[in-house]
């Protein structure tokens, strides 16, 4: 049997996954927490049932549902009781409410695919058994027992009072989310609004097709395909018929409580960040970088991502040794979610990302960009052999043997930006660098990066920390590793937030260089 002081350990253990069980279910946070404080309650009345501790969170999950299930019969009535008067057509929106068609119509948009086929070619097109059994490729035995099998569930569920849940009329929002050593095939899956709250409703329960299709407001028909695409590529997974969610989602309340409790630490990051580009300057400078001393913001931008990057890429990263997962398709990445914001989020302009695009040579380009600079596809643009070769070609002054489709190549890096075009020819818009300067600029930065590491290594813990409190138990081995990848958001992107309100980085106007795309040439001599 469960002691309350066992009870009260265990409840302030769940106490916030609980609650992001119930703010998906509700409109606001006062519902919310309305809701949870009712299923606390229940708790404590009825743990007294409970004889092994061991069962506690199948009982907790249980006891949930149970009052989630007498709160939205609760909030149906509040919710007739609220209707005006001069409602129109309310006499006949009550008379097909009741009707028996419209609950054999809700019923049978509940039905699985196989037995709803079967009961649409028999009682709608006609069609006899042996027929059905030709288009369903099934024996005309099968046919009657799905038939038999249909009309049991259909009448079952037509005695039934279902309640569709929040989703249906207050749908998330959610980003699927990448990151790995090449594309994964998977990343589409996540455009439809109607797979994304798939995800949303399995996450914290495990749902039933059927119950899926009530939480979301969506008919079966038109979500088994998502369903399944979602199953196949193991973004969902089963227990027995109940699906659930197999990658971690940064939900609204989560991104929240880890801005407000990193705050200090990313003001930090920032502090230490501007000083160093600043003091550094005449350093850099000296370098033979004479683009510093006229292209100042270029300037500021470039160290910032560079320091940033060469805090969390060469030095943290080294130490947190990340191993990478596969996907189905053996793919080494990680894939998550992330729940769009429903108010203002300061981060959605800033959001960081990186690639690097290399030559047979050894030249590279490396973009470090954020969404407020222009458009993050930089990556798909020069993944073209053709584009690369013209534009290193460019970089080392080696353009005159350019033939015709050449000249159209650089003729499109002028138009995007990446390449000028002058009296005196073409030179590429960025900061050029030289392995060994490249290498230098390491040196020069070093002990900056190293503190930076060891504020975002305290903000990794941080976010660990709360991460676990929001995530299903089946995912709680992964926070640590999560973590890491949200320090390109905590750590990268939100101090360059606050560069940016400083007004110590200002927004790109497109004149001037780029502001966080550089060259590296691997070797010393440049054109």
């Amino acid at each position: 049997m469960v002691e309350k002081e066992q009870l009260d350990s265990k409840i302030g253990e769940i106490v916030k996954v609980l609650l992001s069980y119930c703010r998906a279910r509700t409109s606001n946070q006062w519902e919310a927490e309305e809701l949870a404080q009712d299923i606390i309650l229940a708790l404590y009345q009825s743990v007294g049932s409970l004889r092994d501790e061991h069962a506690f969170y199948g009982f907790m999950w249980a006891v949930a549902g149970n009052v989630y299930k007498g709160w939205c019969k609760k909030r149906t009535k509040q919710r007739e009781c609220e209707l005006p008067d001069t409602l129109p057509f309310e006499e006949d929106f009550a008379a097909e409410e009741d009707s028996q068609l419209y609950l054999l119509r809700r019923e049978l948009s509940l039905l699985s695919e196989k037995y709803r086929k079967a009961v649409i070619l028999y009682y709608i097109e006609n069609q006899s058994c042996a027929q059905i059994s030709r288009a369903l490729s099934v024996s005309e035995s099968m046919v009657k027992y799905l038939l038999f099998k249909s009309r049991r569930i259909l009448k079952e569920g037509m005695s039934m009072e279902r309640n569709y849940g929040s989703q249906s009329y207050n749908p998330k929002e959610l980003s699927l989310q990448f990151w790995g050593k090449s594309a994964s095939p998977c990343c589409h899956l996540c455009d439809s609004r109607i797979s994304q709250n798939i995800l949303f409703a399995c996450y914290n329960d495990r749902l039933t097709a059927e119950q899926i299709s009530l939480e979301i407001g969506v008919a079966l028909p038109y979500m088994e395909d998502r369903l399944e695409e979602l199953y196949q590529h193991e973004l969902l997974k089963k227990d027995g018929n109940r699906y659930y969610t197999n990658i971690i989602i940064f939900t609204e309340d989560f991104i929240n409580e880890v801005s407000v409790k990193t705050a200090a630490l990313c003001e930090r990051i920032a502090g230490i960040v501007q000083q160093t580009v600043d003091e550094q300057k005449e350093e850099v400078c000296s370098l033979g970088s004479d683009w510093v001393k006229h292209h100042n913001q270029t300037y500021q931008w470039q160290m910032s991502a560079f320091l940033l990057y060469l805090a969390l890429m060469d030095k943290l990263q080294n130490r947190v040794q990340i191993v990478y997962p596969k996907d189905k398709e053996g793919t080494e990445c990680f894939v998550w979610g992330k729940e769009k914001s429903r108010t203002n989020d300061r981060l959605s302009a800033f959001t960081f990302g990186v690639s690097t695009v290399e030559s047979e040579r050894g030249d590279r380009v490396q973009f470090m960009d954020f969404l407020l600079n222009g458009e993050m596809v930089h990556f798909a643009f020069f993944g073209h052999q053709n584009t690369t070769n013209v534009f290193w070609d460019i970089a080392r002054g080696e353009y005159q043997h350019f033939g015709e489709n050449d000249r159209a190549i650089a003729a499109e890096l002028v138009r995007k930006g990446y390449v000028l075009s002058t009296a005196s020819g073409l030179s590429i818009n960025a900061p050029v660098w030289t392995a060994v300067q490249q290498q230098r600029l390491k040196e020069i930065f070093s002990v900056a990066a190293e503190q930076i590491a060891q504020e975002a290594e305290a903000m990794m813990d941080v976010v660990t920390k709360i991460l676990k409190s929001h995530v299903p138990v089946h995912l709680k081995k992964q926070a640590h590793e999560m973590a890491y990848l949200r320090l390109f958001e905590d750590a990268i992107s939100a101090p360059v937030a606050v560069l940016c309100e400083r007004k110590y980085l200002l927004p790109y106007t497109g004149d001037g260089m780029l502001p966080t795309t550089y060259v590296v040439l691997s070797e010393s001599d440049r054109a």
